[in-house]
């Protein structure tokens, strides 16, 4: 595990360690009760009732329209279109469902999660959260964050990426 450790943080970050800036810490404590005392850190489960619900609208729409319409060039195109919206919102609402933010208990997270990303994404919650997990560990660290393993080829702008 020692690939995935974070190390330790700059002089001036909070941490629990008494040479840090407290005042940041505490700050940091007073700003988060406050978005919990306004609700702000609760899910509505309407909404995403309501998303899951719009992402097998549009899954059906794009399928009914290859069998009502066809094969031909503007169908496919107009289904390419809709399976992508639905790709696309699949891929975050699985990311909620995986990082258990929707429901107050686990269960209902990770059936709804296996649900969205093994029928309407065709992969494993185990992939996911295997690959998730190291991004959280080493976030834009090149080669040790998943997410960005494409970044010599590809989003090679800006400041230059840690390594470890």
């Amino acid at each position: 595990m020692n690939s995935l450790l974070i190390g330790e943080l700059s002089p001036e970050q909070p941490s629990f360690e008494p040479t840090k800036n407290k005042e940041l810490t505490d700050e940091f404590r007073e700003l988060r009760a406050t978005v919990e005392r306004m609700g702000l850190m609760k899910a509505n489960h309407v909404f995403f009732l309501l998303y899951l619900l719009h992402i097998l609208l549009l899954d059906g729409a794009a399928w009914l329209t290859l069998w009502v319409f066809g094969t031909s060039f503007l169908p496919f195109l107009l289904c390419a279109v809709l399976l992508s919206a639905v790709q696309a919102q699949a891929g975050w609402l699985q990311h909620d469902f995986g990082h258990l933010s929707v429901f107050s208990t686990s269960k209902w997270n990770h059936l709804l999660h296996h649900f969205v990303i093994g029928h309407l994404k065709g992969a494993p919650a185990s992939w996911w959260n295997h690959m998730h997990f190291q991004h959280h560990a080493k976030p834009n660290c090149f080669r040790k964050d998943p997410d960005i393993n494409m970044h010599p080829f590809f989003f090679a702008l800006g400041k230059i990426l840690s390594v470890e």
